[in-house]
C-alpha cells in the first residue's frame, strides 16, 4: 500500500505506511509508553514481542490491514482495518485505533482519518464499525470528532485483560460521516504539502 507523508500546519511531518515486521522494537516502545492503566482494555498483549511479530506477519500478508503513523523515526499512531468476508456485512470493515494522550489534539488523528478515508474508497466500503471498551473515553472522543457514531453499548460483554467484565461500546462511519471528517482535516493540513503520492518519496 502506498506510503503517504503529511506536514501539519505546525510543521510536524507525519508518515503513514504499512506495519511490517522491521518496525517490531519500535511497537514495542510506542505501546510500552502507553499507560498500563490504559493499556489493560485493549484485546491483547501489546507489549508481548511475540503477539507484535505476529500482528507485523499478518500485515505483510494482507490478512488484515495495519498502518502506523510516525514522527521523527518513531510512532505515534497505530490502525488495523479489518475487512468482513461474511456476505451479510460485505462492504464493512472493523477498525482499531491507538493515539496515545500526548499526542491527541496533534492532528494526528486527522491524518489517519484521510489515511482511512482513502482506503474506505480504495476498498468500496460503506460501513466502518469500531468496538472498544467503556472506560476508554479517549477512544469515544476521537472516533466522534472522525465522523463514527454510537451504535450500541453491551453490558459486561468482554474481559479486559486484568478479567474484570467491562462494557463494550460499538460505533459506526458511513463513507459519507468520514467524508465530513476529510474535509474538515484542512485545518490541521498545510494545504499545499498534505500528501505526497507513490514514487514521490
Amino acid at each position: 500500500m502506498i506510503e503517504k507523508t503529511f506536514l501539519l500546519k505546525n510543521n510536524s511531518k507525519i508518515t503513514i505506511r504499512d506495519l511490517s515486521l522491521k518496525d517490531v522494537n519500535i511497537s514495542l516502545a510506542f505501546f510500552k509508553e502507553i499507560p498500563e492503566s490504559k493499556r489493560r482494555y485493549f484485546r491483547s498483549d501489546v507489549t508481548n514481542i511475540g503477539h507484535l511479530k505476529e500482528r507485523a506477519l499478518q500485515s505483510e500478508k494482507g490478512k488484515i490491514i495495519r498502518r502506523i503513523a510516525l514522527m521523527d523515526g518513531e510512532i505515534v499512531g497505530d490502525t488495523s482495518i479489518e475487512i468482513s468476508s461474511d456476505l451479510w456485512t460485505s462492504g464493512t470493515a472493523y477498525l482499531r485505533l491507538v493515539v496515545p494522550k500526548q499526542y491527541i489534539g496533534k492532528g494526528i488523528q486527522f491524518t489517519l482519518a484521510k489515511d482511512l478515508y482513502d482506503l474506505a474508497q480504495e476498498k468500496k466500503l460503506n460501513k466502518i464499525t469500531t468496538k472498544f471498551m467503556r472506560p476508554q473515553k479517549d477512544l469515544m472522543k476521537i472516533y466522534s470528532n472522525l465522523g463514527f457514531k454510537l451504535e450500541g453499548v453491551l453490558p459486561d460483554y468482554v474481559h479486559d485483560l486484568k478479567g474484570k467484565e467491562q462494557d463494550m461500546v460499538v460505533m459506526f462511519a458511513t463513507l459519507d460521516d468520514l467524508k465530513l471528517a476529510h474535509q474538515f482535516i484542512g485545518e490541521w493540513l498545510d494545504s499545499d504539502h498534505s500528501s505526497v503520492g507513490a514514487g514521490e518519496m
